[in-house]
């Protein structure tokens, strides 16, 4: 179901191909220290991609270390785990890593951002008809309750690679407030917060997808509303895309998906006002319970050789542990049944 690559720089365009080979190999052997990725082979009426595993805790390996230990989320991490400590798990014990995802829609050509499980999902389409797309995912960091990411749909206007940093008023101002003098001017190096790369948005206000210069901060609620990515990470997405490549940002807490036979349902949790909060768990109430059921019916629609485990449901939904969790399974003698029917 998923595919291992490098950290290095996967490019698309079919003239790079066989110097990516060549690259990736060098990578391999001659690299101990290189990260590794999933790249998931998007494979036919399937939206679950991934596996989850455990690890045992290092001795004073807090939760922020093991994000980036990882290269995944913070709040990935607390929700999947939420019976240990938010901060310093207990060493030698278990656990997860919720690295199996359902994708936010079955096709794409671009990226989708899901503010409610603060990932980034890179669609990249094969060189031809017999080439399946390819889906690259990461953690990101997203904007505070007090300076929102927006939502919509919009494109990459420009790319800029070492970027230079001018503080907008409203940083300036807020750092003033604090007793902190801001420079008007950051060139680029260890001390610009836009980190190596920025593909900037066609959106009001200046926003960005761009890297960092911070440890920590990927998976949480921390900028004034661009797109944090890990600086390898922004790197891949920097090379892959183009002007023009589709940004489509969403805030969907609750995802269904198909793998097999199996129906799975993915929850992160969120308040009334949508958006996560940390290590929530979402309690199920009669003015609530229609948010497990909508998107459920909204699949039967569609689907109804499907049998649900109801229980499953509202339990994954108070979980909200933001794992794929089977709610379902095919009943082929009643796909068989509904199709006699459609065919009366």
């Amino acid at each position: 179901m998923k595919l291992f690559y490098s950290q290095s720089v996967y490019f698309s365009k079919s003239s790079q191909k066989f110097l990516n080979c060549i690259f990736l190999f060098i990578v391999l052997f001659f690299n101990e220290n290189a990260n590794s990725i999933e790249i998931f082979s998007l494979e036919k009426d399937s939206t679950v991609v991934g596996n989850l595993s455990t690890v045992i805790v290092n001795e004073n390996e807090t939760v922020a270390d093991m994000a980036n230990r990882y290269k995944t989320g913070f709040q990935d991490l607390l929700i999947a785990n939420p019976d240990s400590h938010h901060w310093s798990p207990k060493k030698n014990t278990e656990y997860l890593i919720p690295s199996m995802y359902i994708l936010p829609q079955a096709e794409y050509n671009g990226i989708i951002l899901n503010l409610a499980e603060l990932r980034l999902y890179f669609y990249i389409r094969g060189e031809d008809l017999y080439e399946n797309t390819k889906v690259i995912t990461y953690p990101v960091g997203i904007g505070r309750l007090d300076w929102k990411t927006p939502l919509g749909e919009t494109f990459i206007k420009y790319k800029v690679a070492n970027p230079t940093w001018f503080p907008p008023k409203s940083i300036i101002k807020e750092h003033e407030e604090m007793g902190k003098v801001l420079p008007r001017k950051v060139e680029a190096g260890p001390e610009n917060p836009l980190g190596k790369y920025a593909l900037k948005l066609n959106v009001d206000g200046g926003y960005l997808l761009h890297g960092t210069n911070k440890k920590y901060g990927i998976g949480m609620m921390v900028s004034h509303g661009c797109i944090r990515l890990r600086n390898e990470d922004i790197e891949t997405v920097y090379f892959n895309s183009k002007r023009g490549t589709k940004v489509k940002i969403i805030n969907e807490p609750i995802k269904i998906g198909k793998f097999k036979d199996f129906l799975y349902m993915e929850v992160h949790a969120f308040n009334n006002q949508e958006v996560y909060s940390n290590n929530q768990k979402n309690y199920l109430t009669t003015e609530n319970i229609y948010k497990p059921v909508k998107p459920v019916m909204s699949f039967l629609e569609n689907n109804p050789e499907y049998e649900i485990d109801w229980k499953n449901v509202f339990k994954t939904y108070e979980e909200s542990k933001g794992i794929p969790i089977i709610i379902g399974k095919k009943n082929s003698s009643k796909k068989n049944l509904v199709q006699a029917h459609s065919k009366k």
